[in-house]
């Protein structure tokens, strides 16, 4: 196929024919990203356009949905549409173009994301979109395209000035000629659980505020943000807005600590940028956990199962949030990260001082429910939106150690039941902390030096 350099090269012997080769393109493109991921950012351009239509985060009555078959791929959103400017000079191009406008708080920006979705899923794709006042349609065979000299894509019907209905007012793409392994994967009922179970936990945040998703016609579930409080325990609040050289808007800051329900599994640090969910039940040295200096904040271990931490970051300049560029996790080299990943670990350790005091409280008497226990027992779940008082500090009651509990040592160790219950029995003993107590004075009155 003769090249656009050809010429220059006829004329100048000393140029170097670099013009890139489409197909190692999108092989390079669609290699580093699994398939879920790739959905991902067709996902986020949507959320994208139901912030633009509504900026104070009410999108009741704001639908994307999703449909995946052996045959095809399609998502479809009433969430504003794109501008034909947008996608004439913006939206298709291979990588984000200096002049290209801001998206204020955007998830997505326009790169590479949506067409690396389209090479990763198939060989067709079309893109229909309407605004109020536009509609386009952009049908594209890509082994077609890959043969075409020039990197463009072209409008199959575009049409301005016109007034179209609310109702339909959105976008719809569809993938089609599906990679035969796309076509397995979508087939399978494991694949779409796990595409759900993602697409619900990276929007839980917009799901929250009222915007619809389904997968195949079956409504995505809403998961709540809750801390427990009462008057005697609340949890913590910090907000910090940090500027950046040459940037006018800040990104702006919020982090939220305390206790829930108890649960290993969910427990941890949630980071979201821009209302995407980047770090979900966090609980390693990325999110301060382990950390020698400054909070010394120990290891996880099932007792700070209660944990629960919100790391908020928002900026209406997306590039510079501390994500990495496939939005799967935060950029730990970030200088604002490691700023606020200081304040996480200070907001952290009171908490964490409570939960050890509570297991500590736990030790007194197995059998009657501690001061602590009782205090905590009070509290009651409330979503982070609904809670109007935050403390400055970790609050909670301070645990005064009992005399009897100051002077002793917890004793424990494991014996067959069977061999047990008869000492039970022969002791008369009425609890394993009995026989326990009871065998230990056994020995010492026998062996010890009283």
């Amino acid at each position: 196929m003769k090249k656009d350099t050809g010429a220059d090269v006829k004329k100048d012997p000393s140029v170097i024919d670099a013009s890139p080769s489409k197909a190692l393109f999108i092989d390079m493109l669609t290699k580093d990203i699994p398939l879920i991921r790739a959905i991902l950012d067709l996902v986020d351009n949507s959320v994208d356009g139901a912030r633009r239509l509504r900026p104070d985060e009410n999108y009741k009555g704001l639908r994307i949905d999703l449909d995946v078959s052996k045959s095809r791929f399609k998502i479809s959103d009433n969430c504003g549409g794109m501008l034909i400017l947008t996608a004439r000079e913006y939206a298709f191009r291979f990588g984000r173009s200096d002049d290209a406008p801001e998206t204020p708080g955007s998830v997505g920006q326009f790169g590479v994301g949506m067409k690396r979705a389209f090479f990763k899923m198939g060989k067709k794709f079309i893109v229909e979109s309407k605004t109020k006042n536009s509609s386009f349609v952009v049908d594209v065979d890509v082994d077609k395209w890959e043969k075409e000299d020039k990197w463009v894509f072209r409008f199959k019907d575009f049409s301005e000035n016109i007034k179209n209905s609310p109702d339909d007012v959105g976008t719809t793409v569809t993938v089609s000629s599906l990679h035969d392994n796309v076509a397995e994967n979508f087939d399978q009922d494991n694949f779409r659980t796990r595409l759900a179970q993602e697409l619900a936990t990276a929007h839980l945040l917009s799901i929250n505020k009222g915007l619809q998703m389904s997968l195949n016609g079956i409504p995505l579930q809403m998961r709540d943000l809750t801390l427990y409080m009462s008057k005697q325990i609340k949890p913590v609040q910090k907000k910090v807005d940090y500027k950046v050289k040459d940037h006018p808007v800040p990104v702006n800051v919020e982090i939220i600590a305390g206790i829930a329900d108890s649960s290993p599994k969910d427990a941890g640090w949630y980071v979201f940028c821009n209302g995407r969910l980047l770090l979900e039940r966090e609980k390693t040295s990325i999110t301060g956990w382990g950390e020698k200096d400054g909070g010394k904040i120990p290891l996880y271990h099932q007792q700070y199962a209660r944990f629960r931490g919100y790391a908020f970051f928002n900026s209406d300049y997306a590039e510079l949030l501390p994500w990495n560029t496939t939005k799967t996790g935060v950029d730990t080299d970030s200088p604002i990260y490691q700023s606020v990943r200081l304040e996480m670990v200070s907001l952290m350790r009171p908490i964490i001082d409570f939960l050890n005091e509570l297991k500590e409280s736990k030790g007194e008497n197995e059998e009657k429910e501690s001061q602590l226990e009782k205090i905590l027992s009070s509290t009651k779940p409330f979503k982070i939106e609904e809670i109007d008082s935050f403390a400055k500090i970790f609050e909670t009651p301070k645990y005064k150690k009992t005399e009897k509990a100051a002077d002793t040592v917890p004793i424990q160790y494991r014996v067959p039941k069977k061999k047990a219950e008869i000492v039970k029995k022969t002791l008369g003993a009425k609890s394993w902390r009995e026989v326990g107590e009871k065998t230990f004075e056994y020995y010492l009155k026998l062996e010890g030096d009283e």
